[in-house]
């Protein structure tokens, strides 16, 4: 840690065990990106250059032409049908990583990491900032004694956090009170920084599947969802910088608090939601350090406070109510019962023929 004056400075660390989502936005289909069965490695291509390649050479209709045919591997099409070069395919490349399971899999939709201008992979801090936000406020609620909460049950029903973040006395409401908003919240002292470059090495296509709590795949979805995403795979170290600003957070959050509340979340989410899942045959046991969890295909449970704040048993009704409206054709209906747990699916990345659950880190923090 250094220190200077108020700020503390940490050197926070995430070391991802299961494959970490962090999404961009962006969607690649099988005519935008390339994949190569020999060597096991996808690529992006720069699509400037690759357009401009596409006119020059003048196989813009036949480029077509496989945008609207079976035909699936846009590489096997440049190098085998059209006599494009690796030495060309190299030029129009931005970046290339592990195919993962696009080597056994014919290619689907691609979503793609965070990258900065310069195509390198890393993790934006408000990303990481957000799920440190989420299990503060979780050891929050669980030490307020408070009984009674209740969320409304319409679409824009939203868990009340303000009460327990906006406590600053910075600006008040003309009656007194304190004004219930950003500028009264305790994480204005918390700041962190966008991550170190993650080299390309350890990035990788993962798939995605949906496990039912008897660890079966819903019918007809044993092969996954028909998508791969790009994620940084077990064993990178993410690193970060970390500012308590402690002329505003005056030891409410500490760099002890924080670590605290991943382990309080860690235990709550194993006991309260993981535990109605068996995993399915191929999963990897996790180490049992605490974790933070984070990214896309995390799930609900890890970026949503409704159980601890309403409890288990009125949790669940209420989650089940919110799913039932979001996705009609989900049967989140039986939520309840039989399932016990909602969302009734939890979410597995399968990368080097093993499943993993989306998006665990351990956390250190010097």
């Amino acid at each position: 840690m250094i220190q200077q004056d108020h700020l503390q400075i940490f050197d926070l660390t995430l070391t991802v065990r299961s494959p970490l989502f962090i999404g961009d936005g962006r969607m690649y289909t099988k005519a935008e990106y390339l994949y190569c069965t020999r060597n096991g490695r996808a690529s992006l291509l720069d699509e400037q250059k690759f357009f401009t390649f596409l006119t020059d050479r003048g196989l813009i209709d036949r480029y077509i032409q496989f945008m609207l045919c079976n035909q699936s591997n846009l590489r096997d099409f440049l190098t085998e049908d059209c006599g494009v070069s690796d030495a060309d395919l190299n030029a129009l490349t931005r970046y290339t990583i592990e195919a993962g399971d696009a080597v056994t899999n014919p290619p689907k939709n691609l979503y793609t990491f965070q990258r900065d201008a310069h195509d390198r992979a890393y993790i934006p801090g408000s990303s990481l900032k957000g799920a440190l936000r989420t299990v503060w406020l979780l050891q929050a609620v669980r030490a307020d004694q408070s009984t009674g909460h209740s969320l409304a049950s319409d679409d824009n029903a939203a868990f009340p956090e303000e009460q327990y973040v906006n406590q600053l006395h910075l600006r008040l409401q003309k009656d007194g009170s304190i004004a219930s908003d950003a500028v009264n919240s305790l994480f204005r002292g918390v700041q962190v920084s966008d991550s170190k470059p993650i080299p390309n090495e350890r990035m990788a296509l993962c798939g995605k599947f949906d496990v039912l709590p008897d660890g079966s795949f819903p019918k007809n979805s044993k092969k996954g969802i028909p998508l791969f995403r790009e994620c940084a795979i077990p064993g990178a170290a993410v690193r970060f910088k970390l500012t308590l600003d402690q002329s505003v957070l005056k030891g409410r959050i500490t760099k002890e608090s924080l670590i605290d509340a991943i382990q309080q979340f860690d235990t709550y989410y194993k006991q309260t939601y993981r535990a109605r899942f068996k995993a399915p045959s191929g999963a990897v046991n996790l180490p049992q350090q605490p974790h933070l969890i984070l990214g896309g295909g995390s799930g609900f449970f890890a970026k949503s406070l409704a159980y601890p704040y309403l409890g288990e048993e009125k949790g669940l009704r209420w989650t089940a109510e919110q799913m039932t409206q979001m996705f009609s054709n989900h049967k989140h209906q039986d939520d309840v019962k039989p399932y016990g747990i909602s969302p009734h699916t939890m979410k597995y990345a399968r990368f080097r023929g093993q499943f993993y659950p989306y998006g665990y880190c351990e956390v250190s923090i010097l």
